[in-house]
């Protein structure tokens, strides 16, 4: 009984000690349990399934007409007409603005003029010597069968006259032909493409020369007629006759193939100056190079009109295009044709086909980041489409049919080694499983080897996970 009472009180510790001993335990295991259901419920999971994928490169933009003319007059003026205003539709070839033309019309019609002059003189050389010509020539000649007769005499105020007309004729020609020479040579030199050739040019001068020394050689006679006296009358009346024999042949002649060049270069000339003429007067008038929408209209009726300031903006709304910017490493995937899905902020709900119409062959680099221009062509025009909308191009760049699809959120890789892991939930515990991938998208990515389907892809979204799932 002693002894019983002595061993109660240790008795009585060693159960409270077992007690707590029992409790501690107890609640250590009911903490983990809780633990365990925290981070099973914090597991982000999805079974592995096979399906479709495609791949797409986004990139945004802003809308623009595929075809945007800043059209100017080319000549100054005064606007006396303008006929659009900005939004109007017009059509290829239609009127839009003109400046005053009353100058520029008055230098056509002078153009035309000279035109039809050098065709009148052309024709005229063409139809042959006149009857005046080949009379005067003929009566040239008998004055110098005259002065023949009369050698031996005093010169008679007829025979005089005779002279000076000669003279007067011969140095006009002369005159003439040295005109004709340095209007070729000007000519030549400011219109080379209907420049003649140089044996052209030198026959004329050759001529001219020749002429000259004719006229001189008549004013001496002139000087000895008017004398009544010099050495060798005879042989200076015989030289007359020679001569008027000569000009009364080359009269009879009719024209050479010389002068009928020199005529057709003018008439060449003169086109020339009618056809510049025609095109300032052309370009006092701006038309619609193509049937589109005025953007802009920036002249009005009584200002001047100057050439650096755009007159009509016109915008081609037939047809739109997105030009956006592709990193380096996208761009590599992108290639003409492919297809293209467009979506705008100002239309929602809105989707617009279209394709890649052609990549930038060289690269820009803004802050260190390098990237290519692409030009995205849309299919069709929507009639809500304005230009400079901001919109958003997903390029399908691959598509897959068929394949194990996993989760992008459950796929790591290590950038040491470049391997790939999804983590799967298996045996109530996350493990890592390498994996090869194949086609990636924005959501899922195919996998070619390592899962299967039905296996089920996860991970803790805990902060902190337990050794038992695998970690954080």
């Amino acid at each position: 009984m002693k002894l019983l009472r002595a061993l109660l009180p240790w008795l009585l510790l060693a159960v409270l000690v077992g007690g707590g001993v029992g409790g501690y335990s107890y609640y250590q295991q009911l903490q983990t349990e809780q633990a365990r259901a925290a981070e099973v419920a914090a597991l982000r999971t999805e079974a592995i399934a096979r399906g479709d994928l495609t791949a797409r490169v986004s990139a945004t933009g802003s809308i623009l007409p595929t075809q945007q003319s800043s059209l100017f007059f080319a000549v100054p003026g005064l606007v006396v007409e303008v006929l659009v205003e900005s939004g109007d539709a017009v059509s290829a070839g239609e009127l839009l603005a003109r400046v005053d033309a009353a100058t520029l019309a008055l230098a056509v019609q002078q153009a035309q003029a000279a035109v039809t002059v050098a065709q009148i003189t052309r024709d005229q050389l063409l139809a042959g010597p006149r009857a005046g010509d080949v009379a005067v020539a003929e009566a040239n000649l008998r004055a110098a069968n005259a002065r023949l007769v009369e050698a031996s005499g005093g010169a008679a105020d007829e025979e005089v006259a005779i002279a000076q007309l000669r003279y007067d004729n011969l140095l006009t020609g002369y005159q003439n032909l040295n005109n004709q020479y340095n209007t070729l040579v000007q000519f030549a030199a400011d219109n080379p493409r209907f420049a003649p050739s140089p044996d052209t040019l030198a026959s004329l001068k050759s001529s001219m020369e020749a002429a000259y020394f004719t006229a001189e050689v008549a004013r001496l006679q002139l000087v000895q007629t008017q004398s009544g006296a010099g050495a060798g009358p005879v042989s200076v009346a015989y030289a007359q006759i020679v001569q008027a024999r000569a000009v009364l042949s080359q009269t009879l002649a009719g024209v050479t193939p010389l002068q009928i060049e020199q005529a057709e270069l003018s008439i060449a000339q003169a086109q020339t100056a009618l056809d510049q003429a025609e095109l300032r007067l052309s370009q006092t008038e701006l038309h619609a190079p193509f049937s589109g929408i005025v953007g802009s209209v920036g002249v009005k009726v009584g200002e001047p009109a100057g050439t650096a300031t755009p007159a009509v903006t016109l915008l081609d709304t037939t047809q739109f295009h997105l030009d956006v910017t592709v990193d380096e490493v996208d761009v590599a995937q992108l290639a003409p044709g492919q297809p293209v899905s467009v979506t705008l902020d100002a239309l929602p709900g809105v989707a617009l086909a279209g394709h890649v119409d052609r990549l930038g062959p060289t690269a820009s680099t803004v802050g260190g980041l390098v990237s290519f221009s692409v030009r995205l062509a849309l299919d069709d025009a929507h009639p809500d489409l304005r230009a400079g909308m901001s919109a958003t191009a997903d390029i399908v760049v691959a598509e897959a049919h068929g394949v194990v699809l996993a989760p992008n959120w459950a796929i790591r890789r290590d950038r040491r080694t470049g391997q790939a892991y999804v983590s799967l939930l298996q045996g109530g515990a996350l493990v890592e499983a390498p994996i090869t991938t194949g086609l990636r998208g924005e959501t899922y990515t195919e996998v070619t080897s390592g899962v299967a389907a039905g296996d089920v892809a996860a991970v803790s979204t805990a902060r902190d996970g337990l050794d038992l799932l695998g970690g954080g």
